[in-house]
This record gives structure tokens, sequence and C-alpha cells, in this order.
């Protein structure tokens, strides 16, 4: 992995670290332990959007074109969406939907699907010409040998509705970017050691 993209990917941690989100009335954290605790859950919250932009930066890095991402107006209709990663070479169009955590809940699965199908058309309208190439990236595991066999069934269910989920792995191959499977778990664990124990001990504090 490259020095530049470790040191990016600090960056983006050591931001969310120095703007803690504290919980509030309203949710269980503050039920059980009041004010002042930092939440945690916030803290996942924004890495898992925050950390959009480290793949962003390798994408762009690596030559490929980035194209518009966020709230799109009027999708389909007048609905409007947020796209998460959309890229492009030559001749195909990358669009992808970023989960760290696939063990969604049986409403918000079909949600996610269904948002990933209805970008997709907008994106084969919007852009002629184009092969488009959409899938549901699981950033959480660099591939899916280690994830349970409770993961198959969301996976299935995605494959049922034509919806594609790929991987890190996946990802860097389409980019041409050398980044190993030990590589991309021992960044994300030096971030855990160095930053999150850090935000986790002002929890206790």
């Amino acid at each position: 992995m490259k020095t530049k993209y470790k040191k990016y990917g600090k960056e983006l941690i050591k931001e969310i670290v120095s703007n803690p989100t504290e919980s509030l009335p309203g949710a269980l954290p503050y039920l059980l332990f009041g004010g002042g605790m930092v939440s945690v859950q916030s803290f996942f919250i924004k890495i898992g959007r925050n950390f959009e932009k480290w793949f962003k930066f390798i994408i762009e890095d690596a030559g490929m074109t980035l194209l518009p991402d966020g709230v799109v107006k009027n999708v389909i209709g007048k609905k409007s969406k947020d796209i998460d990663l959309i890229f492009r070479d030559d001749n195909t169009i990358y669009y992808r939907e970023m989960k760290s955590n696939l063990e969604l809940d049986t409403e918000k699965l079909p949600a996610t699907y269904d948002k990933i199908q209805l970008i997709t058309k907008y994106v084969e309208k919007e852009y002629p010409g184009y092969k488009v190439d959409s899938s549901l990236l699981h950033w959480s595991v660099y591939e899916p040998s280690i994830l349970p066999k409770k993961y198959n069934t969301k996976v299935k269910e995605c494959a049922k509705h034509n919806v594609k989920v790929s991987y890190p792995i996946d990802l860097f191959k389409t980019i041409s970017v050398d980044i190993s499977d030990e590589e991309y778990k021992e960044f994300f664990l030096e971030l855990g050691r160095i930053y999150g124990k850090e935000y986790i001990n002002e929890t206790d504090s």
C-alpha cells in the first residue's frame, strides 16, 4: 500500500476523533449513562461516511475519473438518491453502493438493492454509450472467505434481484491498484489501535 494512502486515511480518522459526538436524549446510551457520553455508534457511522473519501482518493490516484456523486435530484421522477461512489474508465461506468456491514435487516436490505437498481437505470440513461458496472461494495472485509455463513443468505438475496456484492479485492483489481489482503487488514487495525482506542478511552473518562 502506498504511503500516501495510509497518510490520507490517518488524516481522515484524526479529524473524526477530534470532533466527537455526544449521545443525546432519545438514545439508549443517554438513558443508560446520561449526558457527556461520547457516541461510539456515531464514531463508526462517521468512519463509514468519511472513508468513502479514502476510496475515491485511491481511485483518482489510479487514473480513473470520478463522476458527480452525493445527493442527486430526479434520479427516478422527482426522487433524489445519494450516490456513494461512481467513476469511469474509457468504456465503463462503475457505481458502488458502499456498506461496511452487510447484515442489514429485512427492511433495509430490500431498500438497498432497490436503490442500486434505480441508480443503475439512472446512470445508464445519464451516460449513454458506456457499459454500467454496479454492485454493493462490502468494504469491511478484503474478500468474503472469512465471513460467517449467515452472510451467504444476504448475498443470495441480492443476487436474486440482479445486484452483485463486491469487495475491496475486486475494486483494487478493477483499478489496477496493488493493495494486498494483509496490507488492507493491517492498515485498518493500525487505525483502530491508535485512534479508535484513543476515542473509546475518551468515552470512559
